[in-house]
């Protein structure tokens, strides 16, 4: 699975690089589903990750040990967090952005404990790789 989400998040930079709104500052936690499974499950995202993206203001400061050099000492800004989710199936190329707030009351409200495709449809837009 970490690779089928590390692969999603390779090409989910290039999107957001290109497609993201100018103007709306925002970090993200990337999900993804396993081959044979049609939900994600809710506990996937841990307390710490939810933790961070509800902080309205992200502080980070790049290590200057980087060997690779760095490309600034700090980024700051304030944002807002979202969930993106990925349900893999071969050449789908379809996922949600789903706002933290949104994710976290669906999280309690919700009988199941993990969020299916067709749940994540009603909750946000599906956006496109293509």
């Amino acid at each position: 699975m970490v690779r089928r989400e590390a692969k999603f998040t390779a090409k989910f930079h290039r999107w957001l690089k290109y497609k993201w709104p100018n103007g709306i500052p925002a970090y993200f936690e990337i999900k993804s589903s396993k081959e044979k499974e049609l939900s994600i499950s809710f506990d996937s995202v841990s307390e710490k990750q939810l933790n961070n993206l509800q902080v309205k203001k992200f502080v980070y400061k790049f290590s200057d040990f980087d060997r690779m050099g760095t490309p600034l000492d700090m980024v700051c800004f304030s944002g807002k967090g979202y969930v993106v989710l990925y349900y893999y199936r071969r050449n789908n190329k379809e996922f949600f952005i789903i706002p933290i707030d949104v994710f976290l009351k669906e999280k309690d409200s919700s009988i199941r404990r993990s969020l299916t495709e067709d749940r994540a449809r009603q909750l946000s837009l599906p956006y496109s790789l293509a």
